[in-house]
């Protein structure tokens, strides 16, 4: 998992940031790393300006970002324009999952089993995905008494 993480964050801060549909002042970076069942892999950066809706692109899919704060953030993963829909599901079953802003975190994706004409769920890939708060506060250094 080390190397993987490692990978990620080499590609992520190797490529340029991209601001999809964003428009005001930079308030989060995004580093997306998605890791497909067949082994294949995508990576994208990119910034959300604290509005209630950040769009990501990675691959032929949209990271949808809600309720973003410096705390958590709602996450989805849909099928890029003009589909957007949800393309896949989470470990739970569920279209959108609460993550933890700060480290990366990974997110384990599934086909809907309607999707596939399939009973069993089917593992699309993995979504590794790191929301880091810019221009946070320095904090204050306790002064030193002697």
């Amino acid at each position: 998992m080390r190397p993987l993480l490692a990978a990620f964050l080499m590609a992520a801060s190797l490529a340029p940031a991209f601001a999809a549909n964003q428009s005001g002042e930079p308030r989060y970076f995004v580093k997306a790393w998605l890791q497909k069942a067949d082994k294949s892999f995508e990576h994208a950066t990119g910034w959300c300006d604290g509005n209630d809706l950040c769009l990501l692109p990675i691959a032929e899919h949209m990271i949808e970002l809600r309720e973003v704060s410096g705390d958590s953030y709602l996450l989805s993963f849909k099928s890029a324009p003009p589909e957007p829909k949800p393309c896949c599901i989470f470990r739970d079953g569920s279209f959108q999952i609460w993550l933890r802003s700060g480290s990366p975190r990974v997110a384990v994706l599934f086909y809907p089993p309607y999707k596939r004409g399939e009973v069993r769920v089917t593992q699309f890939g993995r979504l590794i995905i790191a929301v880091e708060v810019l221009n946070k506060p320095n904090p204050v250094t306790p002064a030193l008494r002697l």
